[in-house]
């Protein structure tokens, strides 16, 4: 891990480096993080939008989640359903090139006489010649009959061709393989067990020959002994091509196995394959071929070259015919769908689902956005002006909405709140400027209250020192006016008196003046002047 990270960011850059430079991304990330989450919690209509996104983003999902199961579940069923219409088609086919194979030798069988061996080419001619899908026939006897140690006659297309590739001449042929026929499995298994059967003739034989399936019908004699084969071949490319002109799409392959896993009908056309462990590089397609060879009805998954397939499979199934011999071959037929074939158009509609899901969540999310950022406009205005209206600005204005909803009734009712509290504050201005003139016009009051006061005890104060020297005098006066005192002798009591009087007279004056000047107070507090 630390050798792809230094390559990719340069064979100089120490892992202390690249640590650093992680670490260093983290934190870059997670502080742009923080920011875009401080963002959304502070932007309402941010905020609201994300949650109706959302929302609807997990009830879309969930809905084109439920869609696009039903969805791929009813494509493979119609997938099932296409599958096995094809199989039956593809087995009718098959079963009737190899039906009207058996009735051509049967018939030809009825209607054989043995009396002359020349006859024997004549019959396997008229088989190849009369049956389309026939390539050759081989009409074959045990040893000694007609005299002879082998006699067979072989009729066949030259190169082993057949007529739907154009005019090819019928050849006749002594030999059919690399073996005597007597040795070759289309003679020895319908001798040792007495019945019809396919076969592949070229087993156990190194040739060139083109694939084969060939169909040997034995001969009884009059015991019920086999005294022969009559052994008609059809050509494995021929059925191919058959098979192939059936299958539902391009990328499909039909095929038809035997007991063994041998191909008999190949998808392509092409040569014989055997399904066999050496051959398969795929573990889920030798699981596959498994479950197709296993006698049941279904399909399977498997994967081939990092392409995956379904593989449907049934028996095959022949067409009950009177004097048919139902042999159990152990053939089944399957047809391989490539996923692309059955969910391709699925996978497509996923993708464009997807796409146009994302596009329309951004734009849900940007046209909510911009709706509830034009809705919330009012309220931010409505932010702005409390703002205002905190910071002492009574009197900013609030505009008219025309809105007839709940924002457009909130602003009205915080326009005529502002105008009250706009109103009061202008009232709470003018009795706060009444209030402070009248502390004004009550502080200068009461200077002047306090400033009589102060005159008033200065003025006490002076008459009070006035009134002291008068008085002392008279004191002393009439101290010496006591017939104790021997200082009276030195002035006369006529002087003492007249003392006396003036100091009295003086102290009267001061009184008179004191009464007068508050009597004047008096008088002017009851006139209404302070």
């Amino acid at each position: 891990m630390r050798a792809k990270v230094r390559n990719f960011l340069g064979s100089h850059t120490s892992f202390a480096e690249i640590s650093y430079l992680c670490i260093h991304f983290y934190s870059n990330t997670q502080k742009l993080m923080v920011k875009i989450l401080a963002k959304i919690k502070k932007h309402l209509p941010l905020r609201i939008s994300l949650m109706i996104t959302v929302a609807l983003s997990i009830l879309l999902m969930v809905i084109l989640m439920v869609t696009l199961y039903y969805s791929r579940k009813t494509m493979k069923e119609e997938a099932l359903n296409r599958a096995s219409t094809t199989l039956e088609r593809v087995q009718t086919n098959i079963d009737n090139i190899l039906l009207s194979v058996e009735e051509s030798a049967g018939n030809m069988y009825f209607n054989m006489k043995f009396d002359d061996p020349e006859r024997m080419y004549d019959y396997a001619r008229k088989i190849v010649e009369n049956n389309p899908y026939v390539t050759g026939c081989a009409i074959a006897f045990k040893p000694g009959i007609y005299n002879r140690p082998h006699f067979m006659a072989y009729e066949h297309y030259k190169g082993g061709g057949y007529r739907a590739l154009g005019q090819v001449p019928i050849v006749r042929s002594e030999t059919f393989g690399t073996k005597p026929y007597t040795e070759q499995v289309w003679f020895t298994r319908p001798m040792e067990e007495g019945y019809p059967m396919w076969i592949n003739p070229l087993q156990g034989m190194d040739t060139d020959i083109d694939p084969l399936i060939t169909y040997s019908l034995p001969m009884p004699d009059f015991d019920g002994k086999p005294i022969g084969v009559i052994a008609v071949d059809v050509s494995l490319k021929l059925l191919s091509d058959v098979v192939a002109a059936a299958k539902p799409s391009p990328t499909s392959y039909c095929v038809l196995l035997d007991s063994k896993g041998s191909i008999i009908v190949h998808p392509l056309g092409g040569e014989k394959f055997n399904f066999s462990a050496p051959n398969m590089h795929s573990q889920s397609l030798m699981d596959a071929v498994n479950k197709m060879m296993s006698g049941d009805t279904g399909y399977v998954p498997f994967q081939v070259d990092n392409r995956k397939y379904h593989l449907f499979y049934k028996p095959f199934e022949q067409a009950k015919v009177p004097n048919r011999s139902m042999g159990k071959w152990g053939w089944s037929v399957g047809l391989a769908y490539s996923e692309e074939d059955i969910f391709g158009d699925y996978n497509r509609l996923f993708n464009y689902v997807v796409i146009i899901a994302i596009v329309g969540m951004i734009f849900m999310f940007l046209h909510t956005w911009l709706i509830i950022h034009l809705r919330l406009k009012p309220l931010r205005m409505l932010t702005e002006r409390t703002k205002r209206i905190a910071e002492g600005h009574y009197d900013e204005p609030v505009p008219d909405s025309h809105y007839k909803d709940e924002i457009g009734s909130l602003q009205r009712h915080f326009q005529r709140m502002q105008q009250s509290v706009s109103a009061n504050i202008g009232e709470l201005h003018k009795l706060t400027e009444a209030i402070q003139q009248r502390s004004k016009e009550l502080d200068k009051a009461y200077q002047q209250a306090s400033k009589a006061d102060r005159m008033k005890t200065v003025f006490l104060h002076n008459m009070t020192n006035q009134m002291v020297e008068p008085a002392f005098s008279i004191d002393e006066s009439v101290t010496m006016l006591k017939p104790d005192n021997k200082t009276a002798e030195k002035k006369s009591v006529n002087q003492l008196v007249e003392t006396i009087q003036q100091n009295g007279n003086t102290i009267t004056q001061l009184l008179n003046n004191l009464i007068n000047l508050s009597e004047k107070e008096m008088s002017d507090e009851k006139g209404g002047k302070v």
